[in-house]
């Protein structure tokens, strides 16, 4: 009797869903990433997605830096480690007249987060 072997692809990487766009929910997807990251022994070959397309992404507004500082500055260090690629709409930085300079350099930014998120889900992502 042969034995079968399933093959599952590995995910072309994680998007980390962001639904109640509250910077408390995104405090628990970076807490969430910062231990998946420290389960893998720090090593992560495509970092997880982070795309911001609500009032979340207020806490990264140098304005509010100093409001939301241990979340921001958790994001940067996940982000300098490779553990996540955190990404900020441009339609809604627009809606929110928000300038490129008012958010730190390690976040990327993409012409519409929905869209963004549906590119990555059909390459092949899987939810975080």
């Amino acid at each position: 009797m042969l034995a079968s072997v399933m093959a599952f692809a590995e995910p072309e990487g994680f998007l980390a869903q962001i639904n109640a766009h509250t910077p408390a929910e995104l405090s628990r997807v970076l807490n969430r990433a910062e231990k998946w990251s420290e389960m893998h022994e720090g090593y992560i070959s495509q970092p997880i997605a982070v795309v911001l397309h609500g009032s979340e992404a207020n806490a990264f507004l140098k304005e509010n830096y100093t409001q939301y500082r241990s979340l921001v500055d958790q994001a940067a260090k996940l982000d300098a480690f490779n553990v996540v690629d955190i990404q900020i709409c441009e339609r809604w930085m627009g809606n929110n007249e928000v300038s490129r300079d008012q958010i730190p350099p390690f976040i990327d930014t993409v012409n519409y987060g929905p869209e963004r998120i549906k590119s990555l889900i059909r390459a092949g992502y899987q939810s975080f």
